[in-house]
């Protein structure tokens, strides 16, 4: 009985883990479509509204969506506490301090950093055709980060199961 419950709890973990990295490849894809819709929202308030950056940062702090929620809650935060610190650094120290949490992978943070580039630097137009690229960019990425989940994502979850399965033969 007692070898019946460690062969069931051997093949879980093993199961967890294929379906674990599953999933962290599925919200690293969410959190890419979630931060295209911030960086299309803020292109738009920059050229239509003319709204100053806090103003926007406060709007998607308030977002439903928890991605987008999480990122610039945490800058509307630190542009409240470090005041003297410039929004392009705060921005970068940020989008890398969530990063994990968010479901972000390495590659769309990096180039969700670059926006920080044009950020409050220049006029409307060049901020918005910056953000722009910044997006075709994150798309990209996005459509990269999808295919791997479609290539990868069921290798992973099988791979789980399967190891599981071969430990559990292996020690009975």
């Amino acid at each position: 009985m007692l070898k019946l419950i460690g062969a069931v709890m051997i093949f879980g973990s093993c199961a967890a883990l294929g379906l674990s990295a599953r999933q962290s490849l599925r919200k690293r894809v969410a959190a890419a479509d979630a931060m295209l819709m911030a960086l299309s929202l803020i292109s738009s308030e920059i050229s239509c509204r003319r709204a100053p950056l806090p103003e926007i940062i406060g709007t998607l702090a308030e977002n439903e969506n928890p991605t987008v929620r999480l990122v610039f809650g945490g800058l509307q935060r630190r542009l409240r506490e470090q005041n003297g610190l410039s929004l392009s650094y705060l921005w970068r120290v940020n989008l890398r301090d969530n990063r994990a949490e968010a479901g972000l992978g390495a590659p769309e943070c990096d180039i969700l950093c670059d926006a920080a580039n044009y950020l409050g630097r220049y006029d409307a137009a060049e901020q918005a055709a910056g953000l722009d690229q910044i997006g075709r960019r994150l798309s990209a990425a996005r459509a990269a980060a999808a295919e791997e989940l479609q290539s990868k994502g069921n290798l992973y979850r099988t791979c789980g199961i399967a190891l599981g399965i071969l430990v559990v033969l292996v020690l009975i």
